[in-house]
C-alpha cells in the first residue's frame, strides 16, 4: 500500500516518524514524506523520499517574533508563556480555560504554521497520488485534511504526551453543556473552511486521529481514552559517526549535558543558563560530555577540564556509556534516555510537554525534575549527586527501560496498521 507521513517541518519532529517509516517500507509499502523544504535535507538523510509543499515555514521567526527585526504587539513576551498547552490537572482544565488555549492556538500557532495555501498543496498531491494511510504528526493537521479528502486512513503519531487529547477530552465534554447556540470549537471552524471547499464535513477524528501511534509508555501516559497503537521508542538522531572517544569505556562516571535542538529549532534560543549548567559539574569527579555548539558557548567563558564539549553526539550512542543525563526536558532527549534506562535530571523547557513529561518521570522515580526558574548551580549540583549516588534511581530508570523495550517495534504494528488500513478502505469511510 502507499503510506504518506507529514512531519511538522522541524528537524525533531521528522526524526520521531523515520522508524516507523522506514518498517513500512521494509515491509514492502511505498513510503512519501511530505512537509515543508526546511527538512528535506533530513528527510532525504533518512533515506527516505520527500515531498516538498508550501515555502521554507523558518519555525523560529513564524513562531517568535521577538526574535526577528519585525515589529510585534506580543515581542516582549515569548507565545510559550502566554499559550501553555501542557495543563494537565482536570480542575484547571475547565471549559472556559481549554477553550481560551484552543483559540489561541488555532489563530496564533495553527493557523501561522500551517497556511491555507500549504495544505492545499499537500491535498492536491494526496488526491493525485492517492495513499491508502496517512500518517500525521499531532502538531500538523493538513495530513489529517488530506487524508480525509483523499479518502486515506490515518493515524495520528505522538511525539510526546497526548496534550490534545486531554484537552479536547474535557473540551467536548464542556461544549456538550451548553446551548447549541453557543458552542464554538476554534479547530472545528478552522477546518472546516477546508473541507467545505471539498465537499467534507469535519469530525474529531481530524483532531485525534482514527488511531493514535503512541511510542510514550503506558504508565507515563495522560488518561486519554482513544483507540490507540503502542509502538516501542526506536531512537533516531539524524546522521551520525561515533568519534573514536565514545568507543573508549569512560574511567570515571560519564554524565551527558545537553539542551537538544528542538527548543533552538522552534523557539530560537535556549531558556536554560549554559554557564550554570556548566558551573554545576565543574568540580564533581565525572566526565561530562556536554553537546553544545559554539553560539551556545559565552565568548570567553572557561569550560571545566572535566568537560568534553561537542556539537553533537548521537545520544543512542552516548548514552548507554552514561551514568545520568541532565537536559531540557524534550521529548526524543527524554525518550532515548527512557530507552537506555539512564536516570535523568531535567530542567524542562516550558515547550509543549516538557514540564509534565518531566514531572511524570520523576514521580516514577527515574530522575529528578528543577525549575528552570529556580535552577542554581548548587541545586543542580546537588540533585545530580543524588541520581548518580542514589541506587532507587538507576532501579526506576531501569523500570521503564523495561517497560519501553516490552512494546511492539515499528516492524511489529505493521501488520496492525495494514489491518486497519484495510478495515477502512472495506468500510467505504472517507
Amino acid at each position: 500500500m502507499r503510506v504518506l507521513f507529514t512531519p511538522f517541518p522541524a528537524s525533531t519532529h521528522v526524526h520521531t516518524q523515520v522508524p516507523l517509516a522506514w518498517a513500512m517500507r521494509a515491509a514492502g509499502h511505498e513510503v512519501r514524506v511530505a512537509t515543508r523544504p526546511d527538512v528535506v535535507e533530513d528527510i532525504n538523510n533518512a533515506g527516505l523520499t520527500a515531498v516538498t509543499v508550501g515555502e521554507v515555514l523558518d519555525v523560529p521567526a513564524t513562531m517568535n517574533p521577538e526574535y526577528t527585526d519585525e515589529p510585534d504587539e506580543i515581542r516582549d513576551e515569548a507565545w510559550l508563556d502566554v499559550l501553555d498547552i501542557s495543563e494537565t490537572r482536570p480542575e484547571k482544565l475547565t471549559y472556559s480555560y481549554v477553550h481560551g488555549v484552543l483559540t489561541a492556538w488555532t489563530s496564533f500557532v495553527y493557523q501561522n504554521t500551517l497556511p491555507d495555501d500549504t495544505t492545499e498543496e499537500l491535498i492536491d498531491f494526496a488526491r493525485a497520488w492517492r495513499p491508502d494511510l496517512v500518517v500525521w504528526d499531532t502538531m500538523y493537521y493538513p495530513g489529517a485534511l488530506a487524508a480525509r479528502i483523499s479518502g486515506a486512513a490515518h493515524a495520528r503519531l505522538m511525539f510526546g504526551l497526548d496534550l490534545v487529547g486531554l484537552m479536547r477530552r474535557h473540551y467536548l465534554g464542556g461544549l456538550a453543556g451548553l446551548p447549541p447556540a453557543l458552542r464554538e470549537d476554534p479547530l472545528e471552524e478552522w477546518m472546516s473552511r477546508i473541507l467545505r471547499r471539498h465537499g467534507r464535513e469535519f469530525t474529531e477524528d481530524l483532531v485525534v486521529g482514527q488511531w493514535t501511534i503512541d511510542p510514550v509508555p503506558p504508565s507515563l501516559q495522560l488518561p486519554v481514552d482513544l483507540p490507540s497503537v503502542p509502538v516501542r521508542y526506536v531512537p533516531y538522531n539524524g546522521e551520525a559517526t561515533v568519534p573514536g572517544w565514545l568507543r573508549e569505556p569512560p574511567r570515571r562516571p560519564r554524565v551527558c549535558l545537553t539542551l537538544g535542538r528542538s527548543f533552538r529549532e522552534v523557539v530560537g534560543a535556549d531558556r536554560t543558563s549554559v554557564g550554570d549548567l556548566l558551573a554545576a559539574v565543574a568540580e564533581l569527579d565525572v566526565e561530562v560530555v556536554a553537546t553544545f555548539t559554539a553560539d551556545q558557548l559565552e565568548p570567553g567563558r572557561r569550560v571545566p577540564d572535566n568537560v568534553r564539549v561537542v556539537d553533537f553526539a548521537p545520544l543512542d550512542a552516548l548514552l548507554p556509556t552514561s551514568a545520568a543525563i541532565v537536559h531540557h526536558g524534550g521529548s526524543g532527549t527524554l525518550m532515548t534516555a527512557l530507552a537506555h534506562g539512564v536516570p535523568q535530571v531535567m530542567v524542562p523547557s516550558k515547550m509543549w510537554c516538557n514540564v509534565p513529561k518531566a514531572e511524570r518521570v520523576r514521580d516514577a522515580g527515574a530522575g529528578l525534575c528543577i525549575d528552570p526558574e529556580g535552577l542554581t548551580p548548587e541545586g543542580l549540583r546537588a540533585a545530580l549527586l543524588r541520581v548518580l549516588e542514589e541506587p532507587s534511581f538507576r532501579a526506576g530508570a531501569e523500570r521503564l527501560r523495561r517497560e519501553v523495550v516490552g512494546t511492539p517495534a515499528p516492524a511489529d504494528i505493521v501488520p496492525v496498521l495494514e489491518r486497519l488500513t484495510a478495515e477502512h478502505r472495506a468500510g467505504g469511510a472517507g
